[in-house]
C-alpha cells in the first residue's frame, strides 16, 4: 500500500479545501497505525476525528468545510455533496484495478502447508490464502482470498470463510450501493469452525476480522466483518456476532444469542442462551434476556412476574 493525495482522487463536484495524503480509509475513531481519510458529518464527529492522530485527511459536507479548515491547519480537507455515499464510492473506486495495488496491496499466490489436509471438494481461492500445518478443511468448505488460517485448525463442511459482509446503503432512486470488502480474516491456531458457519472478512484493507487461538465455534454461527474474537472462546450453535464486536478471552456465547455491533464482551463473561447483548458486557459477568441484563437480576424479575408480584 502507498500514499494517495486528495488531489489525485477529487471529483468535479468536490471542493478540495486543502490537499493532503492518506494511506487508507476508516471511521473517525479508527486506530489503524497509518494515515487515514475519514468522513465527518457534524461538529461532534469532526471533534472526534481531530483527536485521532491517525486521521490525516477529512471529508466533510460543504456547510462544515470552513469550521474544519479553521479547526486544524494541517490536515487535508475535501468538501463533498453526498458524504457517506461519496466516501464509500471512493472506497469502491480505490478497490478497482487502477488503485488497488496502492490502496489494498498486491495479490499473492495461495500458500498451503504440505501437512494440511484439504478435501479436493473444498473451494480455496488461488490468491491471498494461507493455511497452516496440519489444518483440516473438509468437503464443501469455501475459503475466499485475504484469509489466513493457522496450524492445527479444523474447518468443517459447508462453512464459508472470508466472504463479504453486509455493508450496503440506499442511494435513493438509483438503488442500493454495495461496498467492497478488502480487509482480511485472521484465524489463529487450533481453532475449530463446525458446519455451515459464515465468517466475513473486514471492510477496509488495513483491518481484519480475527479469531484467537483455541476458539471453538459450533454449527450455523455468523461472525460479521471486523469482529475480534479472543482466545479459548466457545460459541454455541446459531449465535450471531455482529460487525466490529469485540469478544474477550475465555468467553461463553450461548446458542441462539446475539452480540450487537461494536459491543465489547469482557474476558470470562457469559452470554446465555438466546440473550441479546446490546451493551457492553463486563468481564466475568453473566447476562441473560432481550435486551441482556445481569443474569441474577433477570431471574429475580422473572420469578417476581411468575408470582404476579
Amino acid at each position: 500500500m502507498g500514499m494517495i493525495r486528495l488531489s489525485e482522487i477529487s471529483k468535479s463536484d468536490w471542493n478540495l479545501i486543502r490537499d493532503g495524503e492518506f494511506a487508507g480509509l476508516g471511521l473517525c475513531t479508527a486506530k489503524a497505525g497509518l494515515p487515514l481519510l475519514t468522513f465527518c458529518g457534524n461538529p461532534k464527529f469532526l471533534r472526534m476525528a481531530l483527536k485521532n492522530p491517525d486521521v490525516s485527511c477529512l471529508m466533510v459536507p460543504f456547510d462544515l468545510a470552513q469550521q474544519a479548515a479553521e479547526a486544524d491547519p494541517l490536515r487535508g480537507i475535501c468538501a463533498v455533496p453526498n458524504l457517506r455515499i461519496d466516501f464509500f464510492e471512493l472506497h469502491n473506486r480505490l478497490c478497482g484495478p487502477e488503485w488497488a495495488a496502492r490502496y489494498a496491496g498486491t495479490d499473492e499466490p495461495t500458500v498451503i502447508d504440505p501437512s494440511a489436509h484439504i478435501d479436493p471438494r473444498a473451494v480455496i481461492a488461488p490468491q491471498n490464502v494461507s493455511i497452516g500445518a496440519n489444518t483440516v478443511v473438509e468437503v464443501g468448505a469455501v475459503i475466499f482470498g485475504r484469509t489466513k488460517i493457522g496450524a492445527d485448525c479444523t474447518i468443517r463442511s459447508g462453512s464459508v470463510l472470508g466472504g463479504s459482509g453486509l455493508e450496503f446503503m440506499r442511494i435513493g432512486s438509483e438503488g442500493v450501493l454495495g461496498v467492497e470488502h478488502r480487509g482480511s480474516l485472521i484465524i489463529g491456531n487450533r481453532v475449530e469452525i463446525q458446519y455451515n458457519c459464515n465468517v466475513s472478512r473486514s471492510l477496509f484493507p488495513w483491518h481484519e476480522t480475527r479469531i484467537g487461538d483455541d476458539t471453538k465455534i459450533e454449527s450455523l454461527v455468523h461472525i460479521a466483518h471486523g469482529s475480534h474474537i479472543g482466545k479459548r472462546v466457545l460459541i454455541a450453535a446459531s449465535a450471531c456476532i455482529c460487525g466490529s464486536a469485540e469478544i474477550g478471552d475465555d468467553v461463553w456465547i450461548g446458542p441462539n444469542s446475539t452480540v450487537s455491533s461494536e459491543v465489547k464482551v469482557g474476558d470470562k463473561a457469559r452470554v446465555t442462551l438466546g440473550a441479546v447483548a446490546a451493551a457492553d458486557v463486563p468481564a466475568s459477568s453473566t447476562v441473560t434476556g432481550n435486551f441482556a441484563v445481569d443474569h441474577e437480576l433477570f431471574m429475580l424479575d422473572h420469578l417476581r412476574k411468575m408470582r404476579g408480584a
